[in-house]
């Protein structure tokens, strides 16, 4: 299978795949440059792929590279996390996929209604959903570790973004902060994103002071993967001098 890694360079990091004879598959637009006998492919979706998409922010193509050589993908203020996937079905909130081994299944999830409404997503909320055996890329606002449920173990976050996948079977809901609407209100928290086990979740509390100054300024966390400087030489990369 392709190797992953997550490179740091003067404050930005990127994800460098290393190919050989293998296939990888990258979120659309993610890809910064490719050096070697690699070929790019992206299939026209079915007619429900598409109109899923477009009701929510999710990629409707997500291209994919054949060959052997070197992948690098574009450079984010945000941070990156790799999940070694072994048969397992992860959830993916919005904005999270970044790549994957060709191994790794990708497609979608619809929310409750009421979750996504009380989410401030209107009435329809898709996520992406991956399964299978291989590796996962997902984009972070800041470092990421796995935290494991036990059965009605709850893990509770106000903002988007601090858990940024779950297993299938961890129960999502969205509920006030306490019982009463005025307690709620007082303790100046409007909603949680309550989250149940028994399963795994990935989360990232704390943003790196990138993602912490776009979400300041209004951003959502997965628009810190939208500031893009300059890639990296090719050569710096092979090198590991990146």
């Amino acid at each position: 299978m392709a190797e992953f890694r997550i490179v740091e360079r003067e404050g930005v990091r990127f994800v460098a795949v290393s190919l050989v004879k293998d296939t990888v598959r990258v979120e659309a637009g993610a890809l910064a440059f490719y050096r070697g006998d690699i070929t790019m492919d992206a299939r026209i979706p079915r007619l429900g792929t598409f109109v899923t998409a477009s009701l929510s922010e999710e990629r409707a193509v997500r291209p994919t590279l054949t060959g052997t050589g070197e992948v690098v993908l574009e450079s984010s203020v945000g941070g990156f996390h790799i999940v070694e996937m072994r048969g397992e079905e992860w959830i993916i909130e919005r904005g999270g996929y970044w790549a994957s081994d060709d191994e790794v299944k990708v497609g979608v999830y619809r929310e409750r209604v009421m979750n996504a409404f009380w989410a401030g997503d209107g009435f329809i909320e898709f996520h992406t959903r991956v399964r299978g055996h291989g590796k996962l890329v997902l984009t972070a606002r800041g470092p990421a570790h796995e935290v494991t449920l036990a059965k009605g173990e709850r893990y509770a976050a106000e903002a988007r973004g601090v858990v940024i996948a779950r297993t299938s079977e961890v129960q999502y809901r969205v509920r006030r902060p306490a019982r009463s609407i005025l307690a709620s209100w007082l303790s100046g928290d409007r909603m949680l994103r309550v989250f149940t086990g028994p399963g795994r979740i990935l989360v990232a509390p704390t943003p790196y002071w990138g993602a912490f100054i776009l979400e300041k300024m209004g951003a959502r966390a997965e628009a810190a993967n939208a500031e893009r400087p300059a890639a990296p030489a090719p050569e710096a990369v092979r090198a590991g001098t990146a």
